[in-house]
């Protein structure tokens, strides 16, 4: 069975290096979590589409669930396709699937905090960040 993201999903090629094996022949799974940030940066930066909006406010990853599907290799092109699960009102959540060969290899949902820059405390999701965000909105929808 292939792969099928949300239509909502961001789309992007995400690099393995070398370095990101481990000693099984296989990216390491401390790694794999770097390869989500990565993908995670780039979808925020598309769904800013370069607002000033995204630097306002400091954000923090306050919990992320991953599932390993499968090994993923260095050589093979990787994808990954982020999107929105949910939008609270000082956090949203983010769903990442990273895919080789058209199979499922990693999942991830992290839920992501604004924080007030002066207090370090949680606050609101600004009304034009919100707005991008519900474009990547898709509640329901795992990948498969």
């Amino acid at each position: 069975m292939s792969y099928t993201p949300p239509a909502v999903a961001f789309q992007a090629p995400i690099t393995i290096r070398w370095s990101d094996q481990d000693i099984n022949g296989h990216v390491n799974n401390a790694r794999a979590l770097t390869l989500v940030e990565e993908a995670r940066i780039k979808a925020s930066d598309h769904w800013a589409g370069g607002s000033a909006e995204r630097h306002r406010f400091p954000r923090v990853v306050r919990s992320m669930n991953v599932q390993f599907h499968r090994p993923m290799h260095h050589g093979s092109e990787l994808s990954a396709y982020v999107w929105i699960t949910r939008i609270g009102n000082t956090s949203y959540a983010v769903r990442h699937d990273l895919v080789q060969e058209d199979n499922l290899c990693l999942s991830c949902e992290a839920v992501i905090v604004l924080l007030d820059p002066q207090t370090d405390k949680p606050t609101p999701v600004p009304e034009t960040l919100r707005t991008a965000l519900a474009k990547a909105l898709c509640e329901d929808a795992k990948g498969n």
